[in-house]
């Protein structure tokens, strides 16, 4: 099987999971996308995507559902909104309605850095993005705006990427 992009970055997550949950921090899985079997006689010979996935990752944190994406970007200056595709803005604004915490986590890999971008943000930007298709500047999110606004992921107690921290403390902020 071979890679795809992101696969490293996923792989990194599944990692920080297995730690959250050893830690009894949260309970977190990767969702795969089902797809259906195209079968030639007895044998599986390819198979396509059934049907539209949800986000790459859920669980539950502090007792809150929480879902989130994994993305990357090789741009330095910017995170293209055409990188999310439409049904994944359609679940985190439901799954955010329904009291649950949505998320992307941005991987600048040019610059080595990652960023927590929350619901709120994104879909301010998102909104922008829509009303303003075709217009130049409102295609992306700017660097700087990951900077000021976004959580900056690292390593921390022995988990590798340790992206919910301070979570509760953006939600609680952002009057949930």
């Amino acid at each position: 099987m071979g890679y795809h992009k992101g696969d490293v970055f996923e792989e990194i997550i599944n990692i920080s999971n297995k730690v959250y949950k050893r830690k009894g921090i949260a309970l977190v899985q990767k969702i795969a996308t089902p797809m259906k079997p195209i079968r030639r006689g007895g044998k599986i010979t390819s198979a396509y995507y059934e049907e539209k996935s949800t986000l790459d990752f859920i669980g539950v944190y502090q007792g809150v559902p929480i879902a989130f994406d994994a993305k990357e970007t090789k741009e330095e200056s910017r995170f293209p909104l055409s990188n999310i595709q439409e049904h994944q803005i359609e679940f985190m604004e439901n799954w955010y309605k329904h009291g649950g915490i949505s998320f992307l986590l941005v991987n600048f890999t040019k610059l080595d850095e990652i960023y927590r971008l929350d619901w709120l943000t994104l879909s301010w930007y998102w909104k922008q993005y829509q009303e303003n298709k075709g217009k130049r500047g409102f295609g992306s999110i700017g660097f700087n705006e990951f900077q000021c606004n976004c959580k900056k992921l690292k390593s921390r107690d022995g988990i590798m990427l340790d992206y919910l921290e301070g979570i509760e403390s953006e939600e609680t902020k952002n009057n949930r």
